[in-house]
């Protein structure tokens, strides 16, 4: 719902104007900003805020001199190898000091953000303010800076700044508990939503993430990958793709629930960092059509993944790699244009070849084998720091020979699929590959795909190249110039960051199996999947591990304080990805209050506003269904019917207290496509609430929140 700033009558001065010029900047509507809503409106707020890791406000010199063990190992144009200070159990949060040489102003989030700059220039996130009405003008960008370098001094009257920064009317809360306005998709990430309503962490597929869900992961990553270098801290993204060198389970029954409790168990650590992110998941068969003709072919590298694993140059890389002295007027030329087009490639030899550079490797002296030129090393460590889930040695597309690629028919006719055994695999006794399983095999060797530039008979070209440089015998576990990408291999595949989309949507194709099988089950259910203490059968149920998957969900919050009487919603913006690719649509009614209520009907609705009390059920395609509250007097003591309180103690063992906000779910499916039958290019969601006869009520329904969610 839209929020407005509180003017709040302040004095004239330095930071009035920056408030001043914010509030013009940022309009009415202000994002949640993890929390802070307003951060600049409250001095000491603005002093200490910090946006994902991002300070705002860099600390003043003693400040930085007092932290300098800390680095940002995040947020700096390029990642630390220091990083202390970059996970949160790791030396606390990360402080910005920057180059000593820097100034104070230079170093902030904010003046970062404003000027477009990395990491607020949608390589990680987009400039600030978000959801702005418009950008900020060099001479206001200037103005706030001069601000942060002399000190940041307060001159604002502070009794105006006690009051809320946000504000909602009582008159527009009644409005929109009657219809008369309508409830706005939130604009939090899906997961802080969830959060809010006490509901499972969700799992998107991956084009559904919003900027700030991607960023919020690349983030993390990046920062996992700061701590490669030591081996044994489990921080570090390479310590968990040696799990899967050394531990991964295939060809048999356990294949499916160990590489759910690996997806979880690597999730955990990317929420000990960021409680809000999930594994998204990389839905193959959307991609099938245009993998089609690239699949079905005897060359490489042609293969179409989803851009949010793909590569690409901003301007801020450019000057980064200009400034190395490595490249002559040519590739720069080449890497300038690319800089500018924003393009993105799904593999680094597409990205050098669009650039004009070619592609080259030097005798390492070391190894005696194949290494990346100093050009090469330079442009794809950059374009790793750009997109910490882009990985170099990724060639997608056919192996050398046609091959098939799964469509949604064959997903399809693989969830009817009747016994475990041929879905999952057999038994240590009786071991065998079960069909999933080897639809995922195919994925991950189209996925790595063939190197083009490697010395295999036939490459006449590469086979010169070696012998110029004295390399005799290609290694064919080179790790800079490997015959074949690493998602081929399965000692090295989880070393690239694909492999985690690539198996939650293996777990998600599970899920939907088990969601219509619900006899089927491993044999052994008692094994334990090594190296975790955890046997097959607690791996059953992702809901009991936390998480759910959905192509895409969007969430309308409302308020408690009126009953709802009726709830019209604005169209949820539902791309026509998902509209095109869902198997189910469900509307969700979140933390139903129940307890000493009148009982009542409410009527559910898709796309249109007009409903009432005297709107037909039968035969309106509108209409989802009725469903009905049940509740009753309240015979005890005073207080005895309140909402019960969180648990806030690990301890307690007692059973969900029967008066706890419930849920109710709504299969809405058939519903959405009767609207797009008749045209309809999005949905909203409306809510009539009646009594038991039949007439308009305002005291029995007490919500939360409505949801919209679409599932493949």
């Amino acid at each position: 719902m839209a929020k407005e700033i509180s003017s709040g009558k302040q004095s004239s001065g330095r930071y009035s104007e920056v408030i001043a010029i914010l509030n013009s900047i940022q309009g009415k509507t202000v994002p949640d900003y993890q929390g802070l809503k307003s951060f600049w409106l409250c001095h000491q707020t603005f002093l200490t805020a910090e946006l994902y890791g991002q300070q705002m406000i860099a600390p003043s010199s003693n400040d930085a001199v007092e932290n300098s063990a800390n680095t940002d190992c995040c947020g700096s144009s390029k990642i630390s190898k220091d990083p202390d200070g970059c996970w949160p159990s790791g030396g606390g949060r990360a402080v910005h000091s920057g180059n000593k040489d820097t100034s104070r102003s230079e170093q902030s989030g904010l003046i970062k953000g404003l000027r477009g700059q990395y990491p607020f220039d949608h390589s990680v996130f987009p400039p600030l303010l978000w959801n702005a009405t418009r950008r900020a003008t060099a001479t206001e960008i200037s103005t706030i800076a001069a601000w942060i370098d002399d000190g940041c001094p307060d001159d604002t009257d502070t009794e105006s700044l006690k009051k809320p920064s946000i504000s909602v009317s009582a008159n527009k809360l009644l409005a929109l508990s009657c219809g008369d306005e309508k409830h706005r998709v939130s604009e939090n990430c899906t997961n802080i939503s969830q959060k809010e309503q006490k509901g499972l962490k969700v799992r998107k597929e991956i084009s559904s993430l919003t900027e700030t869900e991607i960023g919020r992961l690349r983030h993390a990553i990046a920062c996992m990958q700061t701590y490669n270098e030591h081996w044994q801290d489990e921080r570090s993204f390479d310590f968990w793709a040696r799990i899967h060198a050394s531990s991964c389970q295939h060809g048999w029954e356990q294949f499916l629930p160990w590489h759910r409790l690996y997806l979880y168990f690597f999730e955990q650590m990317l929420q000990d960092f960021d409680e809000h992110i999930t594994l998204p998941y990389w839905a193959w068969s959307d991609y099938a059509d245009v993998n089609r003709n690239t699949f079905n072919t005897n060359k490489f590298d042609l293969g179409v993944l989803p851009d949010q694993y793909g590569c690409w140059i901003n301007s801020e890389g450019f000057s980064n790699l200009a400034g190395t002295g490595l490249f002559n007027s040519k590739q720069l030329s080449g890497l300038e244009k690319l800089s500018k087009s924003k393009q993105i490639f799904n593999s680094s030899a597409r990205f050098l070849k669009a650039a004009g550079i070619e592609y080259a490797v030097e005798l390492d002296s070391n190894t005696q084998g194949a290494k990346w030129t100093a050009v090469i090393a330079a442009i794809y460590a950059e374009l790793r720091r750009i997109n910490p889930l882009w990985f170099s040695n990724r060639w997608p597309g056919a192996l050398g020979s046609p091959t098939s690629y799964p469509t949604t028919q064959d997903i399809n006719l693989l969830l009817q699929t009747a016994n475990w055994g041929d879905f999952g695999g057999g038994p240590e006794y009786d071991h065998h590959f079960g069909y999933l399983e080897q639809v995922h095999n195919g994925m991950h060797n189209f996925s790595g795909g063939t190197n083009p530039n490697y010395p295999r008979k036939g490459n006449n070209k590469w086979i010169k190249i070696y012998q110029t440089l004295g390399i005799d015998s290609p290694d064919s576990q080179n790790i800079e110039n490997p015959p074949f990408g690493w998602m081929v291999d399965n000692r090295i595949t989880a070393f690239d960051p694909l492999f985690w989309a690539h198996h939650s949507n293996v777990d998600r194709i599970w899920a939907c199996w088990q969601a219509t099988h619900s006899n089927g089950v491993p044999e052994v259910l008692d094994g334990v999947l090594a190296p975790w203490s955890l046997t097959v059968k607690e791996a059953l149920s992702t809901r009991k591990l936390g998480y759910e998957y959905m192509r895409n969900s969007y969430h309308y919050k409302t308020s408690s304080q009126h009953g709802m009487m009726k709830f019209n919603s604005e169209l949820a913006g539902v791309s026509s990805t998902t509209l095109d690719t869902f198997s189910k649509v469900e509307i969700r009614l979140h933390r139903v209050q129940n307890a000493n209520l009148p009982n009542a009907c409410i009527r559910i609705f898709l796309n249109d506003e007009k409903v009432d009390e005297r709107s037909k059920m039968d035969d309106n395609d509108h209409f989802v269904k009725e469903i009905h509250t049940f509740h009753g007097s309240c015979y005890g003591g005073p207080g005895h019917c309140n909402l019960p309180l969180d648990k806030s103690r690990s301890s307690d063992q007692r059973p969900i207290q029967h008066n706890e906000p419930r849920n109710f779910r709504i299969n809405a499916t058939d519903a959405v496509n009767r609207m797009l039958a008749k045209g309809a290019v999005d949905i909203s969601v409306h809510l009539v609430v009646v009594g038991l006869d039949g007439n308009p009520i305002d005291d029995a329904l007490y919500l939360d929140g409505v949801s919209l969610n679409f599932m493949d």
